[in-house]
C-alpha cells in the first residue's frame, strides 16, 4: 500500500512540475548541420533531412524557401524557419549552404514584424503592427505560390532588412488568429 501511495505522490508530482520547453510549434528556429537525404536538392526538391551539429535529425519542408542551392549529401547547411507539428519538423523559409562566403552574408541583421496585411499589391506589402504603425515594404524573393495565399487581413510574421530606403521582404510567414 505504501508502495502504491508513493507511486500516485510521484507520478502526480512529475506531471504538476514545471517544466521548461526548447520551442513549440510555429516558433523560429535556426538549424545548422548536414545534409543526409537526398543525394542531391536543387529548385525541384521540397522536403530534406539534416544531421544537426548536435546529432539531432530535422525534416525540413523548403517549398516556402526560393533560391535552393544545388548541393550534394554531405554539404553543410544552415536553415532558418519555424518549427513544424513536431519537434523535429522545420517550415524552412531560408536555406544558406555551409560554405557561403562572408562577403554575402547580409551585413543588417533580419528584421521580424508582426502584423496584419493592409493592402498587397504587386511586389509591395503594407504590414499594420500591433501599435498601430504601418511599414510599406517590397517583397523580394517570395514565392509566388505564398503570395497568391495571402489576402488584406491575414495575421503575419514579416523576416526582412533594410535595404537604403526600403525595408526588403526576405521571408514571411501566415499565422492563424
Amino acid at each position: 500500500m505504501r508502495g502504491m501511495v508513493a507511486f500516485l505522490i510521484l507520478t502526480a508530482a512529475a506531471l504538476f512540475l514545471p517544466t521548461s520547453a526548447v520551442a513549440a510549434p510555429n516558433d523560429f528556429r535556426v538549424i545548422s548541420g548536414t545534409l543526409l537525404h537526398p543525394e542531391t536538392i536543387g529548385s525541384r526538391v521540397t522536403v530534406l533531412v539534416l544531421k544537426s551539429g548536435d546529432g539531432g535529425v530535422y525534416y525540413a519542408d523548403l517549398r516556402a524557401v526560393s533560391g535552393i542551392p544545388a548541393l550534394q549529401r554531405g554539404a553543410g547547411v544552415t536553415l532558418i524557419g519555424y518549427e513544424g507539428a513536431r519537434p523535429d519538423q522545420l517550415v524552412a523559409q531560408v536555406m544558406y549552404p555551409a560554405d557561403l562566403a562572408p562577403a554575402e552574408t547580409p551585413s543588417v541583421r533580419s528584421q521580424r514584424i508582426d502584423g496584419r496585411i493592409g493592402s498587397l499589391t504587386g511586389h509591395t506589402v503594407v504590414i499594420r503592427a500591433a501599435d498601430g504603425s504601418e511599414a510599406t515594404m517590397l517583397l523580394r524573393g517570395i514565392s509566388t505560390t505564398i503570395l497568391k495565399l495571402l489576402r488584406a487581413g491575414d495575421l503575419v510574421t514579416v523576416f526582412g532588412q533594410p535595404e537604403n530606403t526600403d525595408f526588403v521582404v526576405t521571408g514571411i510567414v501566415q499565422r492563424q488568429d
